[in-house]
């Protein structure tokens, strides 16, 4: 099967149950981390990077939660906060491969591409993380349009070595729509939303795929999709 057999083309549908609220507030670092990774999951990447942050106050060797930090900043344009975040995780930590990827991810949306091609160089080639891969996805985009096939097969390669996790299919859905191929964002958005059908950040991306596209009814049907949810 396709992904873009997960696409749907069929009229609203009726809303769905509400989210559960949490039974209580986070307090230690795993639950600030749980806490950001649901926000990023449903969109609200202010409080997502709020919640990193705050994870990062108890354990500040949780790289994962750097490296998400990072991302989520740069996914919602916040790129002061992001290279002032990635600088100090890629100053102190100089050791930990994913946060080279971190680094290169932030100076390509700055337009320092220069500087970006050998800290993802040594990325790739240090660490067996699916995420370095990604940003490099990212580098040729952002290099050159013509591109996009090395982009896809990085994005499809990682797909295959990382068959069961679900970021893999978001951020390749992420870094296409960024650089404006909503088509082919949209497939990955589609099997990301299939999979986790709560996802608010799967459904806001195609429903914004969908309007670069100018297929209007098609993105309001997604959009309505997140507000049943």
């Amino acid at each position: 099967m396709d992904r873009f057999d997960w696409l749907e083309l069929t009229p609203l549908r009726p809303a769905v149950a509400p989210v559960e609220p949490l039974l209580r507030p986070p307090s230690d670092g795993p639950t600030f981390f749980r806490a950001a990774r649901s926000f990023r999951e449903n969109a609200h990447f202010r409080n997502a990077a709020d919640c990193y942050a705050r994870s990062l106050g108890f354990d500040e060797r949780n790289y994962i939660a750097w490296v998400e930090l990072v991302d989520t900043l740069v996914r919602a344009r916040l790129l002061e906060e992001a290279e002032a975040r990635s600088k100090e995780a890629f100053d102190n930590y100089r050791q930990v491969r994913l946060f080279y990827a971190s680094r290169a991810l932030v100076l390509a949306h700055s337009n320092a591409l220069v500087d970006a091609w050998p800290l993802s160089d040594i990325s790739i080639e240090s660490s067996d993380h699916w995420y370095p891969r990604l940003v490099r996805a990212e580098l040729l985009l952002r290099t050159a349009r013509e591109n996009l096939a090395g982009a896809l097969n990085l994005c499809e390669e990682t797909l295959d070595r990382h068959p069961d996790t679900w970021d893999v299919l978001l951020l390749s859905g992420w870094l296409l729509l960024d650089n404006e191929f909503p088509a082919h964002a949209a497939g990955y958005f589609s099997e990301a939303a299939h999979r986790q059908p709560r996802s608010l950040v799967a459904w806001l991306g195609l429903g914004d795929c969908f309007q670069s596209l100018r297929l209007y009814d098609q993105a309001l049907f997604y959009y309505q999709r997140a507000l049943e949810i």
